[in-house]
């Protein structure tokens, strides 16, 4: 990967290419990172770059010809340019696995009141790390830079990134060292145990509980949820959620277990796993409808026929109303279509059987 950096102020940038991970990542040519003093692009003898706002007001104003100049230069057909601005969309860690994917990226810091909103329109994404303003934007290059270089293949190992806060909306569960017991706060048993199965269940779980309780708009961002947990046992004492906008099921307790706490119902909040617990839920249901269905064609009993259709009929209702807001478009689509197939069918067998009795019935009369 290439990174080329615009920025007036090329020397804050020292440090941060020359410590850490950054640095092995340069040196091992994992990544080739340059800064660029955007006065070396100005054509006006005073190396100006920024001038007064037209209308008045305060501080001053980066000017289009240097910017329009550098970029031309540096970039490529495979160039990205990135614009960093407050006014961009609040960086993530999609957005950072998606940038690392790109062979060469182009940063414009911004600085002083701001740019000419002409620049504008020679970036491909603008990009804010959140609701605030810096000096320039410097800080958050350096920030995204970072952000970008270690999910790069071969700076770190992908299983220190591939459990990464943010990844799946969760944060990160807790990680604990040596020693043992420290002023009494003691590492959970679990992760003493040896057993990866369990151990990984419980990083799971305290995955899904941390992100609830310090960052719940990253699971429903229009919904409210409280988490109490005991400060010495750590162990979650009141959960409260309002309106979750989820999938509710009943889970199959298992009675022969009687260290596991029997759930009622469960809501579903992740919109991928509701799409696939859905799917298999409406697989099955299929299934069952198309056992019946094939079995029906081979018969002419006039009541379990009427009965089934009834069951289509109904089932088609239940989809649409408790199902639809979930599914997968094509998966709901073809369901949508096998069923009004059946339901078009067993309508057709129903007329038949009457036709024949009919037929019976005024055959007897003559």
């Amino acid at each position: 990967m290439k990174i080329d950096i615009l920025t007036l102020f090329p020397k804050m940038f020292d440090g941060f290419l020359s410590e850490s991970i950054i640095k092995r990542a340069i040196e091992s040519n994992k990544v080739t990172v340059n800064t660029h003093n955007i006065r070396d692009f100005s054509n006006d003898k005073h190396k100006k770059v920024d001038d007064t706002p037209y209308g008045g007001g305060a501080g001053m104003v980066l000017m289009c010809q240097p910017i329009f100049d550098a970029v031309e230069k540096l970039k490529s057909d495979k160039s990205r340019i990135v614009l960093m601005t407050p006014q961009g969309i609040t960086y993530n860690q999609k957005m950072a696995y998606n940038l690392s994917k790109k062979e060469h990226l182009i940063f414009i810091c911004g600085h002083y009141e701001g740019f000419d909103e002409r620049i504008r329109s020679i970036a491909d994404i603008e990009i804010s790390i959140g609701d605030f303003v810096l000096t320039g934007g410097e800080l958050p290059a350096m920030i995204i830079t970072d952000s970008i270089v270690r999910l790069l293949d071969g700076v770190i190992d992908s299983e220190s990134h591939e459990n990464d806060s943010f990844v799946d909306n969760l944060l990160d569960y807790p990680a604990y060292t040596k020693p043992r017991n420290f002023k009494g706060m003691e590492v959970p048993d679990v992760l003493l145990s040896g057993n990866h199965k369990e151990i990984e269940k419980w990083r799971q779980t305290e995955k899904m509980i941390r992100t609830l309780q310090r960052r719940p708009d990253l699971v429903n961002h229009k919904k409210g949820y409280l988490i109490t947990k005991e400060n010495k046992t750590n162990e979650v004492a009141y959960i409260e959620f309002d309106k979750i906008n989820g999938f509710e099921i009943s889970p199959k307790n298992d009675a022969r277990r009687d260290d596991i706490i029997s759930i009622n119902k469960m809501l579903i909040v992740k919109p991928s796993f509701i799409t696939k617990v859905i799917k298999l839920k409406v697989d099955n249901r299929m299934k069952k409808l198309y056992d019946k269905f094939n079995y029906l064609l081979t018969t002419d009993d006039e009541d379990s026929t009427a009965h089934l259709l009834d069951e289509a009929v109904r089932y088609r209702g239940f989809i649409i109303k408790n199902y639809a807001d979930f599914m997968d478009k094509k998966h709901f689509n073809l369901i949508s279509k096998k069923l009004q197939i059946i339901i078009n069918e067993l309508n057709i067998k129903l007329r038949l059987i009457n036709e024949i009795k009919e037929n019976e019935l005024s055959g007897k009369s003559r």
